[in-house]
C-alpha cells in the first residue's frame, strides 16, 4: 500500500484515491467518526459517504454513540442545517468499518480502513491507511473529491470550511496550515460564502456557564493505549481564564475521574483565545502538572505526541538524564540549578552522570529567602508574590544562569509537608519549577499527593523537571516556538 509522504501532493492523492477504490469495492462500508464525536468526525463522515456514493461504493455515515444535543449537535445543526440523530445507528457484529478522524474504536464490526489528519506511531494493519498533517479530515477528503472531478457544490464547501475552522479555533491555533487557510478562503469567495461570519461562529467557545462540571470535564474526550498505559484527554475552548476556584472544581473532578476509570493518566486543555494562551493539566495518581504555553495549541500536534513519547520511551528519569547530560555537552552547552524544597536533588541527580563536570559547573540550594535574594532574586517578587510562586521560580531560574553564565538555568521552590512559620501559605505540597532555555522560558506547577513521604515528593519533582527537559530541543533551544510562560 503506497502511503501519503507529502512530497508531491497530487501523486500522493491520486495514490490513495486509487487504493481507496481498489480497497473497498464490491463492499458494504459503514463509516464511523470517533468516540464522543465532535464537528470534524461528523462532517467528515459525511462528505466521504458522498465521495463514496459518487465512486459507486455502497456506504452508510453512522453515529453509533447516542446523538446527545450538545454542543457539536447544535453547531452542525446552526451552521448546516443537518440533524445528527438522522445518523443515529446502532451496533452491529459483522460490520466492515471504515473510520475518519481516528485510527480505532469500541464498537463491533472489522475496520478496514482509516482516513485521519493526525498522524499516529501505532504500526495500523487496516488495508487502508491515509494519514497526513491537515487542518482537519475534512480538507484530506476535499483533496480526494478534487482528484476524481467530484462535483462539489456550496454546501459541500460550507461543511469543509467548518470543519476546518472548528478543529483549528478558526484557524488560531499551531495545527492550522496557511496554505490550508488561503484555500478556504478562496473556496469562501468563489462560492459566495461569509467567511468573517464563519470564521466567528467557529470559535466554538465552550459555554461553561451552562455546562456541568462532569459535562466540562469530558469535553471532547478521547482516550488513548500508550504502550497498556491508558490516558484519557479533553478540553474546553474559553476567551479569557475563569475564577481559580472553577478551575480546581474542574481539577477535583479530574482527580475523581482518573481514580473512576483506572486510567494512568487524564490531560486536560485549557485554550484562552483572548491571551493567546494554552494551559495543560497532566493528572495522575501522585500528581497534578500545570503548564501554560503561548499559542493556541493543538491536542493532536502539540500536546498528545510528548505524552505518547513519555510512556512510548519506557525509560526511567536516569536513563533520560544520561541522554539530556549527553546532548548538552556535544552541543557544548551547561546547565545550572538554584533549588529550595529538592535542596540540590536536581543537581545531584545531574551528576550522577558520567561526564556531568562538562556540563554542570555550579548549582545553588537557596533555601531561605534571604538566601534567594542574595543569588539575585529580587526581594520584591517574593514580597508581592510569596516565595512559593511560579513568578519567584522564574527568577530563580534567570538568576542562576546569569549567575553561571550558563544555558539553561533551572529554579526550583514549593512547600512540602509541614507549613513553614517564615512563608505561611493556604495549599500544601504545591511546587514550581522554571527552565531558563537560552531566555525561553517553561514554568510549571505541581500539586503533589499528601499521602507520600517527602523523600518520595521530591523525587517527583525531580522527574517532572527531567521530562521536561528531555522533551525540549537542546540542540536548537534558541528557536523554542512552544516555550511555556507565566503570568505576572
Amino acid at each position: 500500500m503506497k502511503m501519503t509522504n507529502g512530497n508531491s501532493l497530487k501523486a500522493s492523492t491520486q495514490d490513495n484515491v486509487e487504493q481507496l477504490i481498489s480497497t473497498l469495492k464490491g463492499k458494504k462500508v459503514t463509516i464511523i467518526g470517533h468516540d464522543n464525536i465532535d464537528v470534524d468526525a461528523a462532517l467528515s463522515g459525511i462528505l466521504l459517504s458522498k465521495l463514496l456514493d459518487f465512486l459507486k461504493i455502497e456506504n452508510q455515515f453512522l453515529i453509533i454513540d447516542k446523538v446527545e444535543e450538545n454542543e457539536t449537535y447544535k453547531i452542525i445543526k446552526e451552521l448546516t442545517g443537518r440533524d445528527l440523530k438522522k445518523y443515529q445507528g446502532k451496533e452491529e457484529e459483522n460490520r466492515v468499518l471504515f473510520l475518519v478522524d481516528h485510527y480505532e474504536t469500541k464498537h463491533l464490526g472489522s475496520v478496514i480502513g482509516i482516513i485521519d489528519h493526525h498522524k499516529n506511531n501505532q504500526g495500523l494493519n487496516y488495508k487502508f491507511v491515509h494519514e497526513k498533517a491537515s487542518s482537519a479530515t475534512a480538507y484530506i477528503i476535499y483533496q480526494m473529491m478534487k482528484e476524481v472531478n467530484f462535483p462539489i457544490s456550496k454546501e459541500e464547501v460550507n461543511e469543509i470550511i467548518i470543519s476546518m475552522m472548528v478543529d483549528t479555533i478558526s484557524f488560531k491555533s499551531s495545527k492550522a496550515i496557511k496554505a490550508e487557510k488561503q484555500e478556504a478562503k478562496r473556496l469562501a469567495a468563489e462560492y459566495e460564502i461569509s467567511y468573517e461570519e464563519l470564521e466567528k461562529k467557529c470559535l466554538c467557545l465552550t459555554p461553561i456557564e451552562t455546562f456541568s462540571i462532569e459535562q466540562i470535564i469530558q469535553n471532547g474526550q478521547k482516550w488513548y493505549d500508550y504502550k497498556g498505559k491508558k490516558v484519557g484527554s479533553s478540553y474546553v475552548q474559553l476567551y479569557e481564564i475563569p475564577e481559580r476556584q472553577k478551575i480546581q472544581e474542574w481539577l477535583n473532578a479530574l482527580k475523581a475521574k482518573r481514580e473512576k476509570t483506572c486510567s494512568d493518566m487524564l490531560v486536560f486543555i485549557m485554550t484562552l483565545i483572548k491571551d493567546n494562551i494554552t494551559y495543560e493539566y497532566q493528572i495522575t495518581n501522585e500528581c497534578i502538572k500545570e503548564t501554560a504555553k503561548k499559542g493556541l495549541l493543538s491536542r493532536g500536534k502539540d500536546i498528545m505526541p510528548l505524552i505518547e513519547q513519555r510512556y512510548s520511551k519506557q525509560k526511567d528519569a536516569e536513563e533520560k538524564m544520561e541522554e539530556i547530560v549527553k546532548k548538552l555537552a556535544e552541543n557544548k552547552q551547561t546547565i545550572v540549578t538554584m533549588e529550595s524544597c529538592t535542596g540540590g536533588a536536581v543537581a545531584s541527580e545531574i551528576t550522577n552522570v558520567s561526564g556531568a563536570s562538562s556540563v554542570l559547573k555550579e548549582s545553588y540550594v537557596t533555601y531561605c529567602n534571604e538566601a534567594k535574594i542574595r543569588q539575585g532574586v529580587p526581594k520584591k517578587t517574593i514580597e508581592k508574590y510569596t516565595v512559593y510562586s511560579a513568578q519567584t521560580a522564574k527568577k530563580m531560574a534567570k538568576a542562576a544562569r546569569k549567575s553561571a553564565k550558563a544555558n539553561i538555568g533551572i529554579g526550583v521552590t514549593g512547600q512540602l509537608g509541614r507549613i513553614d512559620p517564615n512563608n505561611p501559605v493556604f495549599e500544601l505540597n504545591n511546587v514550581w519549577f522554571a527552565i531558563n532555555n537560552n531566555d525561553n522560558v517553561t514554568v510549571c506547577k505541581l500539586y503533589i499527593s499528601e499521602k507520600l513521604k517527602r523523600s518520595e515528593q521530591k523525587k517527583i519533582v525531580i522527574r517532572e523537571i527531567v521530562e521536561n527537559l528531555y522533551q525540549s530541543d537542546v540542540k536548537n533551544n534558541s528557536n523554542n516556538k512552544n516555550a511555556s510562560i507565566e503570568k505576572n
